[in-house]
């Protein structure tokens, strides 16, 4: 008799133990289909940056001119596209330098139906369409981004693939004093230049942030300059010398 109500109860628990596991792996499926359903209807493509960094295979680079406010598509090295461009505002400046696209989205709105994000370690920033076109090719008035005409911007979008290489230069960028709270290409140049001189030992992230005063106050200090703290242009003057000569020694 004993042995008959220990077997249903071992009976019980082996059947409840097999329900859970069964509902769990429903449960699982379930979420699955639903990321894969979402993921389909954003339309957001990102892949890691590492998977295109050694990429030979795509002919495609871009060249982007911010005191010409223009964007050169380069085919197999020759010229293929130029379209007219609007870069960042001084106090949003584009992140001047070598980038990858890593991002690929049809956002709507305000980007015009295309998005191409880049690997900029400071923050968030792509080239995509705008609700100004009045400025593209004209002024310099974004938060950062690259913005283009819709029409191009879904144009590129079309044959750019990702891993793409995106070289932005603006030599005539307006100067701006750098504190605490500050990101951007020149806040990642001033880390770079600290960090080879021995005086940042940090990530160089193009934040500006306490690792970074630090740094900054450390070197005013031994070449005589007012200790604030604050990068102005006597400060990057000085200090942009030093590195430059540093690199040729």
């Amino acid at each position: 008799m004993r042995f008959i109500v220990w077997e249903n109860v071992y009976m019980r628990k082996a059947a409840y133990y097999w329900k859970t596991l069964f509902f769990i792996l429903i449960l699982v499926f379930c979420v699955k289909e639903l990321i894969i359903r979402v993921d389909q209807n954003t339309k957001k493509l990102a892949i890691a940056v590492s998977n295109y960094i050694l990429a030979s295979n795509n002919p495609y680079r871009i060249y982007i001119n911010l005191d010409e406010q223009l964007m050169y598509v380069f085919k197999n090295e020759e010229l293929y596209k130029t379209y007219p461009v609007s870069g960042g505002k001084i106090n949003s400046p584009s992140p001047v330098g070598d980038w990858i696209i890593i991002e690929k989205g049809t956002w709507g709105d305000g980007f015009g139906g295309a998005w191409m994000g880049l690997n900029v370690p400071w923050g968030k920033y792509g080239i995509h369409g705008t609700r100004q076109p009045w400025a593209i090719g004209r002024q310099n008035v974004s938060g950062g981004c690259i913005r283009m005409n819709n029409n191009d911007a879904n144009e590129l979008y079309k044959f750019i693939p990702h891993g793409t290489k995106v070289k932005i230069v603006f030599e005539n960028q307006p100067f701006r004093n750098l504190k605490d709270g500050d990101f951007g290409s020149d806040v990642y140049q001033v880390q770079k230049a600290l960090k080879y001189l021995n005086y940042f030992h940090d990530w160089c992230n193009g934040k500006y942030g306490h690792s970074t005063k630090k740094a900054v106050m450390a070197y005013q200090k031994d070449v005589k300059l007012a200790v604030t703290g604050i990068v102005n242009i006597s400060t990057w003057e000085k200090l942009m010398r030093q590195y430059n000569e540093a690199l040729l020694e």
